[in-house]
């Protein structure tokens, strides 16, 4: 056994000593007054703590505090704080042999090993036991030379009457002290609340920041005065929570002001705030593909030249296009405009501030049509692309690996695979909406935009071989065959109906094969990593086909007679005009095809890539690494990658705390156009009234009136009633299932080309789109009317009213 007083312990039993023994010792060593005491070190005895007990004995220290001081406990990283045993007010042997012998056992507790464990952290496994005297306080409290919550300029102090234990354990409300550390000479005496005195503020300051210095580090300390008002130094710590992370920690360092950014187009594919592994993974897909068309349409000469996240980014994470950045094909490229780009990618063309200046070409006329032919070689090679793709997505397949170590180098090569489907995808979907947004240019020449938005919507029902109306329809035979094959089927469960449903030899079974063959892959927000495909996720799978069969599964009647897409054009144009819109009409309608298509194969590809990464966690659990699978989704890539070289716990620790966050960050909503940094907006709910009218884009044309649901979840989406208008921030693929249900819609995000959009037509459904604040302001039970035709959403009656 060894003993050293605590302001003579050797540097070289730092590692050994313990925390706790270390801090105090560094106090000492600075010229801080810390209470006198002792550390014992390696008691393996009873004989060791029968010598201990008679060193207390002598020392005349009587009462004092007996507290643990393990190797691992009071880090950088790590604090261990609370997961070790303390004792106050110890005196005479016998107390203190008990009191030293539970310091020294708790080194195997419960909570330690807990801690450890979910921290993947180095265990402790040495304990050391601190001797301090006794303070007899009349003020305690705590010191950070930081505000670990606060301005970094500033220092913090909590302080109470008595002891300061309570404080410490959480049992007591302090007096706070914030200091301005940039004017220490002029220390606000308005912080003066009747505890502390001036005088006392100044010298818990002083000394603080001295320690500080001495240790190098911002520092979490615990101090007491005594009745003779002499301020004692008790504990000093590294303050772990420095680098805790908060909402905005992976938005953009560089400078967005005047920059154009929109939440359109990629809101629809991802809505809401996504983790941080997906905008590594297929967040940064969408930005390598849009740099790669970029550089293919010589607005830059090589990939390396256009730097990452500078098209596609997030706030919050939440997902925005720079429009500015993919602006720049209208100053290199003729042939394309910003106001194609915006009709593309946002379905209108946006009203710019004054002094916002919209971007024209650069370029001379030569260079100009020299990348306008590479360009539009960019996009005409669409029907390669999409061949590429489709049989890309029909042959990936994910293999996992027997290591942590192998499986991640093959998630690595498995990111360029998904950055080169998401460029085929961007070629497919670039004819698309060129078509689109070329057909809507072309009209406003002749027809107000309110008109034009209407014709397109006509021009683009009733398409076959869309693949997400696919989805409701292969349910809904599903639903048809599993009825009449099951008469007793309203006394069955969801895992009796699913059992049938792939051992059976009926109609049923072959239903259900079919639909996870072509469907499977797909999900709710499906470029979301952490998002499970439907062949995977069985309950969600189970609780969509409940949906359907609720309905009775019957596919409704389409009076497609008489339907003509090129009536509109027919009437209004004659001669070589006519062929022309005939024209964008039929590509257009070919787009709406093709964009689903493409859609569906980097969700497939992607579906194996997820898998891959629930195996990793899995691995890394099994491992001991990571306790919690679904941390994995909470860091990104490259983090993921260090963790597998290095174990690191901070990682884990990062990662738990970005998971605590994702909460606060999926309740941010934003404007869809931003012309600087985006700032999250506050929605004005009392504009929710009788009477209020809000105008969004018509999208699918019809007029229905009902009871509003709000949907903000699968939990809301099970709750809907027949008849019901969905009122959601989005819609994707993953919806479909509800649409047999919900006679209109209205969401927040949405274009003539969304998914929303492309089923909505095909079952006749209105739907109004780009309603900013629309679950926010419409309550479930309002009574509303949504016209399609006119974009226009009235709240007849308030659910207080209903």
């Amino acid at each position: 056994m060894d003993i050293y007083k605590l302001n003579e312990i050797p540097q070289e039993k730092f590692s050994e000593v313990g925390g706790k023994a270390k801090g105090l010792c560094l106090l000492a060593q600075s010229g801080i007054n810390i209470a006198p005491g002792f550390v014992l070190m390696n008691i393996t005895s009873t004989d060791d703590l029968e010598n201990a007990a008679q060193y207390y004995l002598n020392s005349g220290l009587q009462t004092v505090a007996v507290r643990s001081s393990a190797n691992s406990e009071d880090g950088s990283d790590f604090s261990n704080a609370g997961q070790y045993k303390t004792f106050l007010n110890v005196s005479g042997e016998e107390e203190f042999k008990k009191s030293v012998l539970e310091c020294l056992e708790s080194l195997n507790s419960t909570e330690a090993e807990s801690y450890s464990s979910f921290f993947n952290q180095a265990k402790s496994n040495k304990m050391s036991v601190v001797v301090q005297q006794m303070v007899d306080a009349t003020k305690a409290g705590i010191c950070f030379t930081v505000d670990p919550n606060g301005n970094k300029d500033t220092l913090l102090i909590e302080a109470v009457q008595g002891v300061g234990e309570s404080l410490v354990s959480g049992f007591e409300s302090a007096k706070q002290y914030v200091i301005d550390k940039t004017d220490l000479k002029n220390i606000d005496k308005s912080n003066l609340n009747g505890l502390l005195t001036l005088q006392e503020i100044k010298e818990i300051v002083n000394n603080s920041l001295k320690a500080s210095e001495h240790f190098e580090s911002q520092l979490d300390l615990e101090w007491a005065i005594d009745k003779n008002n002499n301020v004692l130094w008790l504990q000093a710590r590294p303050i772990t929570t420095l680098n805790e992370v908060d909402i905005h920690e992976l938005d953009p360092k560089w400078d967005l002001k005047g920059q154009l950014t929109t939440t359109c187009n990629i809101s629809e594919m991802m809505p809401g705030a996504v983790t941080p592994l997906t905008l590594s993974t297929s967040v940064y897909a969408i930005d390598w593909g849009l740099r790669k068309m970029m550089v293919s349409s010589g607005v830059y000469k090589k990939l390396e030249d256009v730097p990452e996240g500078i098209s596609a980014f997030s706030i919050g994470n939440h997902l925005f296009l720079n429009l500015t950045t993919i602006g720049q094909l209208s100053e290199h490229v003729i042939g394309a405009s910003s106001d194609a780009i915006e009709l593309s990618l946002c379905g209108r063309i946006i009203e710019h501030p004054e002094d916002y200046k919209k971007q024209v070409r650069k370029v001379g006329t030569i260079k100009g049509m020299i990348n306008g032919i590479h360009y539009a070689g960019f996009i005409l090679s669409r029907n390669k692309a999409r061949k590429k793709l489709t049989a890309l997505a029909s042959k990936y397949q994910f293999h996992n690996q027997d290591t942590i170590e192998k499986q991640f180098d093959a998630l690595e090569k498995a990111k360029d695979v998904v950055n080169e489907t998401f460029l085929y995808h961007y070629i497919t979907s670039a004819h698309s909406g060129a078509m689109s947004s070329a057909l809507n240019i072309a009209l406003s020449q002749d027809i107000p935009q309110e008109e034009v938005r209407a014709i397109i919507a006509e021009a683009l029902e009733n398409i076959d071989g869309i693949e997400s109306v696919d989805i409701l329809r292969s349910l809904r035979k599903i639903a048809r065959d599993v009825i009449e094959e099951m008469p007793d089927l309203e006394s069955k469960s969801k895992e009796d109906i699913l059992y049938y449903l792939k051992t059976s030899n009926g109609k049923s079974h072959e239903s259900y094969e079919y639909f996870i063959k072509r469907h499977g892959h797909r999900a709710v927000r499906e470029a979301e990593i952490s998002s499970m495909g439907w062949e995977d996720d069985e309950k969600g799978f189970m609780d969509y086909l409940s949906t359907v069969i609720s309905s009775g599964g019957i596919e409704p009647a389409k009076n497609n007679e008489g339907y003509n897409p090129f009536k509109e054009i027919d009437n209004r144009y004659k001669g070589a005009k006519r062929k022309i819109f005939r024209y964008l009409v039929s590509q257009a309608r070919t787009g709406v095809v093709n964009r689903e298509s493409s859609k569906s194969s980097i969700v497939k590809v992607l579906n194996e890539v997820k898998k891959g990464y629930r195996h990793l966690a899995k691995q890394l659990q099994e491992a001991g690494v990571m306790q919690d699978v679904e941390l994995i989704y909470f860091l990104q890539h490259h983090e993921i990658g260090e963790l597998v070289r290095t174990h690191d716990a901070t990682l884990v620790k990062l990662a738990l705390q970005r998971k605590r966050l994702y909460e606060e960050q999926k309740h941010l909503t934003f404007k869809d156009i931003h012309f600087d940094r985006p700032v999250p907006e506050v929605i004005d709910l009392l504009s929710g009234v009788p009477g209020t009218e809000l105008k969004g884009t018509p999208i699918s044309r019809g007029i229905a009136e009902g009871k509003a649901r709000v949907v903000k979840s699968l939990q809301d989406a099970n709750q809907l009633q027949k008849g019901e208008i969905m009122v959601a921030a989005f819609t994707d693929i993953g919806w479909s299932p509800y649409y047999c249900k919900i006679e209109a819609l209205i969401t927040e995000v949405g274009s003539v080309l969304s998914h929303g959009a492309v089923v909505a037509r095909e079952y006749t459904l209105p739907l109004v789109s780009n309603i900013k604040g629309a679950t926010a302001i419409i309550k479930t039970g309002d009574k509303i009317m949504v016209n399609g035709t006119t974009g226009v959403v009235k709240i007849l009656e308030t659910e207080s009213c209903v």
